[in-house]
């Protein structure tokens, strides 16, 4: 059968980022789980952001405060509606694939959408890893920015450090009567085996009977090893979000080109470059402007938004459906090519 070559392929580059970009969205696991957002007006933002520019205003309006007033003759006092304001880091990324990575598509198939697909896969394990590592920052159990709503229960004696119904139990209650708005919950694959033994895990369907779904206590479950842990201390962080606590967007600043083509001749390699300048944002903590970057990048890497410091608390935390949850696992749990992580 005959191969399929990026050189064989005519590659419209707006109109292929606009595909992969649209198909990201559509196979995204956060996006369909609820926790992301999306604002028109913030991938205006990026699009209008200056070159080397690297910061994202977040207006949003403050909760309503004040009495209630009797009704009567007497005039009613007229309160004003505040606004406030919060940073979000503009993240741009890039990835080159050659011929030997992509482009080995059987004749006859859609090639173009087939290495569409491929790339929003890819795109996507790359969303969970930032937003991983975001979370790992804000929710560090003591410099983060949202240390508040972090229970760590690693130090208990006996099985009480261990994850179960009592110790999720406390870490929802962090947020007091808005813990209902956590619906979510992220953990590493050997904490999931560990709530599978305990009988902790649910299973349902959707409606075409195709997809399943696990929960954990009523929270819908994500697993991703990803997740911080210490092997050696055998600590494991596990995370409850709420809907919509993550602001989504894309846009394309002026200059950057999303998707274009290349040849080394001297090599007889075909390469396909793919960039995205995108907003992953936990609404209600700010980026801090002063922050720092490693390196000589002007924008953030996922280490940069691991670093507690890099991060400032703008609303009542109260207000933010992000709650950590730090714990040990049974002795002798096993983990697949466990390294650790020093989360």
């Amino acid at each position: 059968m005959a191969i399929t070559t990026i050189a064989d392929m005519q590659i419209v580059p707006s109109k292929f980022t606009e595909y992969t970009l649209e198909r990201t969205t559509q196979k995204s696991a956060l996006v369909k789980s609820g926790v992301t957002t999306e604002d028109p007006t913030v991938s205006r933002l990026i699009d209008g952001t200056p070159e080397g520019g690297n910061l994202i205003t977040m207006p949003f309006y403050k909760p309503l405060s004040g009495e209630d007033e009797v009704f009567g003759e007497e005039e009613i006092e007229v309160d004003k509606i505040a606004t406030g304001s919060e940073y979000a880091t503009l993240l741009v990324r890039q990835k080159a694939w050659g011929d030997t990575d992509l482009s080995k598509v059987f004749g006859g198939s859609d090639p173009l959408g087939a290495i569409g697909e491929l790339i929003a896969d890819w795109w996507n394990e790359r969303e969970q890893a930032i937003m991983l590592s975001v979370l790992k920052g804000i929710l560090d159990p003591t410099t983060g920015a949202l240390k508040s709503h972090v229970l760590d229960v690693s130090a208990a004696t006996g099985t009480d450090c261990i994850i179960g119904v009592d110790n999720t139990l406390d870490a929802k209650q962090l947020m007091g009567d808005a813990s209902s708005k956590l619906g979510l919950v992220f953990m590493h694959s050997a904490t999931y085996t560990q709530l599978q033994k305990q009988q902790n895990i649910e299973t349902e369907y959707d409606a075409t009977l195709q997809i399943k779904i696990n929960y954990y206590l009523g929270y819908e479950v994500v697993v991703d090893d990803n997740m911080p842990y210490d092997l050696e201390q055998n600590t494991y962080m596990t995370y409850f979000l709420g809907k919509g606590v993550f602001s989504r967007n894309d846009g394309m600043p002026a200059h950057l080109i999303g998707t274009e083509t290349d040849r080394k001749k001297t090599k007889s390699q075909n390469i396909l470059i793919n960039r995205r300048a995108l907003v992953l944002h936990p609404l209600g903590v700010s980026w801090n402007p002063s922050a720092t970057l490693s390196g000589t990048k002007k924008y953030a890497s996922n280490t940069d938004l691991a670093t507690p410091e890099n991060w400032i608390l703008s609303k009542d935390p109260k207000n933010i459906a992000i709650v950590g949850l730090k714990h040990k696992l049974a002795p002798n749990t096993t983990v697949a090519n466990a390294t650790p992580s020093k989360g």
